[in-house]
């Protein structure tokens, strides 16, 4: 809970990624929506406090396509006063103009989001904000307000150690890649820019102008392990601070005893057969993942193949 100066005016968050099914690293849960329920109720907690709009940059799911059961699910736990652009993941085939398709848009028509039109200014709570949902390029703003001019934007960044290797050099937020884009000594002439899809947050700046990229708000693969998922809170005098979520309630994989055992065993002749099945590689982890669930498989056999299943 936040507990430093300052009124909190808003909240960022994004790559939520909500699925039904949990991730085979998050397979020691034993019930995944119960887990993805914690942060949001942190969340929640934090904006029933301060009584402020949510700003979301992208990916509220995991699939464009859910069942009615999460979209239910996220109808039901989702926080109020949710205002949202997608990322690739909320939006059939990554294209914009079938969005009408998706479980996202299903909590626009519920009334459980608003959604942020791409380009078009909008005035919530007094706060200017823009959306740039995937595909759409951020651009420089027109002026709308006396307030915080922000940018919710879901495309990849990256800064410092934030990247995964190989990151495309022209998306890092260097001096180099961004002195032609500022604007009054600000970046697209945005006092804040909020971004989704780089599941690695940090909290940067260009110029004037604070660049929050919110992370991953659950931690879904073994590589995020040392990862502290985060929310940023906006505070009224336009400083944004980074919230970082409890995680002592996760559970997942034991890596020790998953390496320990896979040094004796090699899966990659299995893994690369799976591979080569396609789509019917996704519905076999499903069902091996229902199987394992069953309990009648000794833990140790169960570390391997749910450990080989997510490589």
């Amino acid at each position: 809970m936040w507990s430093g100066d300052g009124k909190i005016i808003a909240i960022f968050c994004a790559d939520i990624h909500l699925s039904l099914k949990a991730p085979v690293w998050r397979s020691a849960e034993l019930n995944w929506l119960e887990a993805q329920l914690r942060p949001l109720q942190e969340i929640r907690l934090l904006q029933e406090k301060y009584d402020c709009p949510i700003f979301c940059a992208g990916d509220i799911f995991d699939r464009w396509n859910c069942s009615p059961e999460l979209i239910n699910w996220a109808i039901e736990f989702l926080p109020d006063n949710i205002y949202a652009i997608p990322g690739q993941h909320d939006l059939p085939l990554h294209q914009y103009e079938d969005i009408h398709r998706s479980a996202y848009f299903t909590l626009v028509k519920a009334g459980k989001i608003q959604n942020i039109l791409p380009g078009v200014s909008m005035l919530e709570s007094n706060i200017p904000v823009q959306g740039f949902p995937f595909g759409y390029d951020i651009k420089p703003h027109s002026k709308i307000g006396d307030g915080i001019e922000i940018a919710i934007v879901h495309d990849y960044v990256w800064s410092g150690k934030h990247h995964y290797p190989n990151a495309p050099a022209d998306k890092r937020i260097s001096h180099s890649n961004t002195y032609n884009k500022i604007y009054n000594g600000k970046l697209y002439g945005y006092d804040i820019i909020v971004y989704g899809d780089n599941h690695k947050g940090f909290l940067t700046h260009a110029g004037k102008t604070t660049i929050f990229n919110c992370g991953t708000l659950m931690r879904r693969k073994s590589d995020e392990i040392d990862y502290r998922p985060r929310i940023g809170l906006l505070l009224e005098s336009g400083v944004v601070v980074s919230h970082y979520l409890d995680i002592s309630k996760d559970k997942h994989l034991d890596e020790v005893t998953s390496a320990k055992m896979n040094e004796d065993l090699d899966l990659s002749a299995f893994m690369d057969e799976l591979e080569k099945l396609g789509k019917s590689a996704l519905d076999f982890k499903e069902a091996m993942k229902e199987f394992l669930s069953k309990g009648k498989t000794p833990s140790e056999v169960k570390q391997i193949i749910l450990k080989a299943m997510e490589k």
